[in-house]
């Protein structure tokens, strides 16, 4: 860094300088750290999941049928693989503990969402066990500003 002095063009020997640069790197480090928890860090707490798909998808993720029962509405239209029918939110939930009991699912990733009418929301999961992946769609209309599932599909990845 250069200065004026008396018409003179000096070198200047700033301290303030090398705090600068140590400012800088501390601030890319804190950067790094931060993108590093946003983008890798796995949601497993229901308070990182922002909105009612991911609630939903959490809950899958976790193969807690209670907690995805809390979002069935009176009456689903219920597909799990061959088995197609309409329950009761309580038949439901049933249904889907016996087959989360069925298959150890690792994972969950939404694949699809929609979430542009007020009214319907409409989302893609992929859910992977240890040998088997299953596609889980969703279909959830509003009832009463709480979105609810009305349709739930279960199929086999080919």
């Amino acid at each position: 860094m250069f200065f004026r002095q008396n018409g003179m063009l000096l070198a200047a020997k700033n301290v303030g300088f090398n705090l600068v640069q140590e400012n800088v790197h501390f601030m890319k480090s804190v950067l790094i750290i931060l993108s590093f928890l946003v983008l890798y860090m796995p949601q497993q707490h229901s308070w990182l999941a922002d909105g009612v798909i991911d609630q939903i998808a959490l809950s899958f993720r976790n193969g807690n049928s209670k907690e995805v029962g809390a979002y069935f509405s009176s009456s689903v239209s219920l597909a799990i693989l061959d088995d197609n029918n309409t329950y009761s939110k309580n038949q439901a939930e049933i249904l889907i503990h016996n087959f989360f009991d069925k298959y150890a699912f690792r994972g969950c990733k939404i694949l699809h969402r929609m979430e542009t009418n007020s009214n319907s929301k409409y989302a893609v999961l992929e859910l992977q066990a240890p040998d088997q992946k299953f596609r889980v769609s969703l279909s959830l209309k509003n009832f009463k500003s709480k979105f609810l599932i009305t349709d739930l599909r279960i199929d086999k990845v080919k």
